[in-house]
């Protein structure tokens, strides 16, 4: 093992890959990955947050959140995909893509970046990942 290995993994690195790899080795490595955070709970930010699909207001820790039309529909659809990565792209086609096709993907970039904060500002932690 090299010692820069040693020193990423004292550090908190979960896997260190080093060139040239595989496809088949990182494929392995991502579904390894993926099985072990099957059984983990829910973190803070998972159970303070409630999305309901049938038109009631979202709640954070247990209070009403009024959001703008663009980071409701973020949030749905993350909420939708939860556990899963989703890419910028993915968001934007769900949002907007399909009825605007003149926006760029950016306007997404600055929605998420607004809930992120509002949701953070809320619950104390950061309920969307990048």
């Amino acid at each position: 093992m090299r010692k820069n290995t040693l020193e990423l993994y004292e550090s908190g690195v979960d896997d260190v890959v080093h060139v040239p790899i595989h496809l088949r080795e990182i494929l392995a490595r991502t579904a390894g990955i993926a099985r072990g955070r099957v059984g983990e709970l829910p973190g803070p930010c998972e159970s303070s947050i409630q999305v309901f699909c049938n038109g009631r207001d979202r709640e954070i820790a247990g209070h009403a959140l009024t959001l703008p039309r663009r980071e409701l529909r973020i949030l749905e659809y993350m909420v939708s995909n939860h556990g899963k990565w989703i890419t910028k792209t993915q968001i934007f086609n769900a949002v907007d893509g399909i009825f605007e096709s003149t926006l760029d993907e950016r306007v997404i970039e600055s929605h998420a970046s607004t809930l992120r904060k509002k949701l953070r500002d809320r619950i104390g932690c950061n309920a969307i990942v990048a």
